[in-house]
């Protein structure tokens, strides 16, 4: 059977695809020579912008907010992360392309490495764990700028050109990228050297990949077991850490939580991914307006759930 990379693509998507490396080149050429008040205030426009146009997420963060919260939160509460959500990612979308040029330079200028997180960021072996929360994007360009032998496991995007564009600014300070699909025995083998690896573990992971579904705000929901069960097989400290925006274009990272190898042995991998989730929400409930609420996180239910405790997009 042919992989969907052998599918023909239809004239419409190639268009599309056309456009979007367009707009791409563009970003990469004018974004990085902006002056970093200006990156801030376009982000603000356009996060505002998206507030008021992106039904389609609006909603979908709206939903997942009130799964989260309930009735802790009133419907103003939730527009208002909402709104910091769009803002927040619109400067994390414009910094990809602003940190492409001298990017140590400017990561040391907007970017606090928080005391006591120096020795984790720079460390090795160790598993870190991220999430799709404040720019987490510089948080594996600032490990690496620290001296992390890293790879990091990303999900392509649709458009190879883009996701060529994507991996090769990721890579500008030294970390490594590897694709989902096929990474443990590059993950591994980093480990062996004596490297670190990196999941952002907040995403949607099938059962047959890998998943194992665990309590994320009171609902189940599938997580990659990948980071617990390298940290367990091979004996190496497991790292939670984050990349906070805190205003006025400059960011914190710090480490959160470390579980020592100690602490992981003997353990069941699902057990561990399990705390793992709930050590990302204990986070997430700090700084709300931080985390990609837009994304469809319980899309899929586990089987004998509850259908009501999801919400209006999960599969049926």
């Amino acid at each position: 059977m042919g992989s969907s990379a052998d599918k023909p693509v239809s004239w419409r998507r190639r268009v599309r695809r056309r456009g979007e490396d367009i707009l791409f080149a563009l970003a990469l050429s004018l974004i990085p020579c902006l002056p970093r008040r200006c990156v801030v205030r376009l982000a603000d426009f356009l996060g505002a912008a998206a507030w008021m146009l992106d039904r389609r997420d609006r909603r979908i963060a709206m939903a997942n907010l009130e799964l989260a919260y309930g009735e802790a939160l009133t419907v103003a509460g939730r527009r208002a992360i909402v709104r910091g959500v769009f803002r927040n990612f619109a400067l994390t979308a414009l910094d990809l392309f602003w940190f492409a040029r001298d990017t140590g330079e400017r990561i040391r200028r907007h970017v606090v490495v928080e005391e006591g997180s120096e020795v984790w960021l720079g460390a090795g072996p160790l598993v870190a764990v991220t999430a799709h929360f404040g720019n987490w994007e510089i948080f594996g360009h600032v490990a690496a700028l620290r001296g992390a032998t890293l790879v990091s496991v990303a999900k392509p995007v649709k458009n190879p050109a883009i996701d060529g564009w994507l991996n090769r600014l990721r890579q500008a300070s030294g970390q490594r990228i590897v694709p989902r699909e096929g990474a443990l025995k590059a993950l591994v083998r980093a480990l062996h050297d004596k490297g670190s690896v990196a999941f952002l573990l907040d995403q949607d992971t099938r059962e047959s990949e890998g998943g194992v579904f665990v309590d994320f705000f009171g609902v189940p929901a599938p997580v990659s077991g990948a980071a617990a069960g390298l940290a367990v097989r091979m004996g190496v400290p497991l790292v939670l850490g984050y990349c906070r925006h805190e205003g006025g274009g400059r960011y914190r990272c710090y480490v959160r939580d470390v579980l020592p190898p100690d602490a992981l042995r003997g353990r069941e991998g699902a057990a561990v991914t399990a705390e793992i989730a709930r050590r990302l929400e204990a986070e997430i409930r700090r700084y709300p307006e931080q985390w990609l609420w837009t994304y469809k996180r319980w899309k899929r239910r586990q089987p004998g759930s509850d259908p009501a405790r999801y919400p209006f997009y999960a599969d049926a």
